[in-house]
């Protein structure tokens, strides 16, 4: 006899009618979930559920360097810990950096500066011809969503030019999607989308060989679901906006902690925090859970290694995976309701020909709620 003979078999209409009994001043839609982009009924699955594509895994646990100082010891000393990825945020060349770091085994990100000059910028093209994986990234529309300035962006799209021209790895080229703004789900994945359009159209224009590699930055809260479905819906929007433009290409979500949410919160809330949105990255398909210094406010190096065993703990040991979301039917439909939410914003955005027109007409805030 079957486990499962013990329990009686219920279906979501049975669960219904017993939270409507137990309420009799309640109807059933009183208890449905209430969010900005529509009800959702925790009872009964949804009959249209986004497509789950293939299944991702979380490969990289990185660890955000954004200061040269003591660099060579604090990367030894991370990768000593149990990271794998190490990404160095608009930090000029040294040689000294990579000084007994095995970069053939490990994930190198890069972020250049599209201010700096072509000798900086050739610097780590050089360094970097021979790397096998990771991504050297230099976005031509940088700070495009701070402030328009059209003579700023000319000349990042000349230094794009020059580090295209310049940089022959393939393997490392990749379309830079940042997440600068806190903005809700709904509005940031619309953003992002219109953003990328933007690339992939500034491309087009100047003949420009698109690459092969989509990589998405998006920062996660304590909403456990909410979070979930924003990684889930971030890959179809993008995988969406790839297809419309007819573009093969792998598509990589990088997960991080909105530090914003620390301020002035304690040690033990900041550790629970960071399991919770490890949690998610697990569950949700992203591909990379980003850790830094500024997550917890201790200066001894035990508690970085315990930053770092949080991801490592819930991959390895407790076998966390994107498959376990799937047949979860509020997870699904959440993800569906905001992806379709952020999906009609997009076009808005789009119809108005595209975010930079919408930022040039000083419509921008209009999209930021």
């Amino acid at each position: 006899m079957s486990f499962w003979t013990y329990f009686v078999k219920n279906y979501p209409e049975n669960w219904e009618n017993k939270v409507v009994n137990d309420f009799r001043d309640k109807n059933i839609s009183d208890f449905f979930w209430k969010t900005d982009f529509g009800e959702i009924n925790q009872f009964s699955k949804t009959k249209i559920t986004l497509s789950h594509g293939k299944s991702q895994t979380l490969d990289q646990i990185r660890w955000k360097f954004t200061s040269n100082q003591l660099l060579n010891k604090k990367i030894l000393s991370r990768l000593n810990d149990g990271i794998n990825s190490i990404y160095l945020k608009e930090i000029k060349f040294e040689s000294s950096i990579f000084n007994k770091v095995m970069v053939d085994i490990i994930e190198n990100h890069i972020t250049l500066n599209p201010l700096w000059s072509r000798q900086e910028i050739n610097l780590w093209t050089e360094w970097a011809t021979s790397i096998k994986t990771g991504s050297l990234r230099l976005n031509p529309l940088s700070n495009l969503l701070v402030k328009y300035d059209e003579k700023l962006l000319a000349s990042q799209l000349r230094t794009y030019k020059f580090y295209i021209d310049s940089f022959d790895n393939e393997n490392l080229k990749c379309l830079y999607v940042p997440n600068n703004l806190a903005l809700s789900p709904s509005f940031e994945i619309a953003v992002l989308g219109a953003y990328l359009n933007e690339l992939i159209e500034l491309h087009h224009k100047n003949n420009i060989k698109i690459p092969n590699k989509i990589i998405i930055e998006t920062s996660l809260n304590n909403n456990y679901i909410e979070s979930i479905a924003k990684i889930i819906s971030i890959r179809s929007i993008v995988s969406q906006i790839a297809q419309v433009h007819q573009l093969d290409v792998i598509i990589q979500i990088e997960t991080s902690v909105n530090s914003q949410l620390f301020k002035e919160k304690d040690f033990d809330f900041r550790l629970m925090s960071i399991t919770n949105m490890a949690m998610t990255s697990l569950l949700g398909g992203a591909n990379s859970f980003e850790l830094s210094d500024g997550l917890i406010k201790s200066k001894e190096e035990y508690w970085k290694k315990i930053l770092v065993n949080i991801p490592l703990i819930l991959k390895e040991e407790s076998y966390l995976n994107n498959e376990m979301y799937k047949g979860a039917h509020i997870i699904e439909e959440y993800s569906l309701k905001l992806a379709q939410k952020a999906w009609k914003i997009f076009k808005e955005i789009e119809t108005q020909n595209g975010l930079i027109e919408v930022i040039k007409s000083n419509q921008f805030s209009n999209y930021v709620q």
